[in-house]
């Protein structure tokens, strides 16, 4: 003899009683689910490259600022300043490249990238001809400190 399960088979007839549509199968509770899911992780992917560029954005704008620099940068604070602002350019791309990296996002982590090595040209530009490792005019020789006359 079959154990018929009165309390589900109240539920049912309730739920036709008040027109409702009877109760989803479990296939479909797991498409539901599925679909639920993969919204939720296209939303994600949306909010991180959103993220990712917004950031890229701001250490590009770095980057631009460094080229209408408008202060003295021949020695002296304002040499350390500019390369200061510099390092932060790496800093930021090197920033930008990691957030990239963990949420696989390859073109932007490839520009980041670009970004970084783009201010370490920046800073050898400064720092290698100041350390005699570049060659110079001799005649005018780059100075760290500012010479007082």
């Amino acid at each position: 003899m079959s154990e018929n399960d009165w309390s589900t088979q109240l539920k049912k007839i309730e739920r036709e009683f008040e027109g409702l549509p009877p109760d989803p199968s479990p296939a479909v509770m797991r498409m539901q689910s599925e679909s639920e899911r993969l919204n939720q992780q296209r939303a994600e992917e949306r909010s991180a490259s959103l993220g990712a560029a917004a950031r890229l954005f701001l250490v590009l704008a770095l980057g631009a600022a460094i080229s209408l620099w408008p202060y003295a940068h021949e020695c002296g604070v304002g040499l350390l300043t500019y390369i200061g602002v510099e390092l932060m350019l790496i800093v930021g791309g090197v920033w930008v490249a990691t957030y990239s990296w963990r949420h696989r996002l390859p073109r932007i982590h490839i520009l980041s990238l670009v970004v970084a090595l783009g201010g370490l040209v920046l800073v050898a530009m400064e720092v290698l001809p100041r350390t005699g490792y570049a060659a110079v005019d001799p005649q005018n020789l780059p100075q760290v400190s500012c010479v007082r006359a």
